[in-house]
């Protein structure tokens, strides 16, 4: 570690680098697996040319590279994500649903909720969720859904 770096009253007399554009970064970290994908290893040349280590999921957005400031959120992504996850769970979507194998466990874990947990004989035959919907309350929002009507640009895929 260079200590003469952060020396009291000290002057810095380089020059800043220049700041790198999104498309320069998109190429920096394109190479590199993102966190979900590969949690542990670290990249060629970390801690000597760059501190980057994993590519974040965030580069996948087609608009991330414009952004002058990468890590604010959009909010319109984050909210599409919870409204998918609530109504997956809900209408009990296989593959989609936050209600799984997994969950009931933390759920054991974490509240005593009988009615809930995962019978250790039959892992697979959960219990339905009272707040998941029946076939005929399904059907009902689906039928609702196929009969809204949106402004162009608004919702466009609300129907898939």
């Amino acid at each position: 570690m260079n200590k003469r770096s952060f020396t009291k009253n000290r002057q810095e007399r380089k020059i800043a680098r220049s700041r790198l554009t999104g498309d320069e970064i998109r190429c920096c970290v394109g190479q590199y697996s993102t966190a979900i994908e590969d949690p542990l290893t670290q990249p060629l040349g970390y801690g000597k040319d760059h501190k980057w280590t994993k590519k974040s999921i965030f580069w996948e957005l087609p608009y991330c590279s414009t952004h002058l400031i990468r890590h604010n959120l959009d909010v319109m992504h984050i909210e599409k994500n919870v409204f998918e996850n609530i109504f997956n769970t809900v209408m009990d979507v296989k593959g989609k649903t936050k209600d799984n194998l997994n969950a009931r466990n933390d759920l054991k874990n974490i509240c005593s909720r009988p009615e809930l947990e995962v019978d250790e004989d039959q892992p697979n035959a959960m219990a339905k969720a009272l707040y998941t919907l029946t076939k005929d309350q399904k059907k009902s929002i689906c039928d609702w859904v196929m009969c809204l009507r949106f402004p162009d640009g608004y919702a466009s895929d609300v129907r898939n």
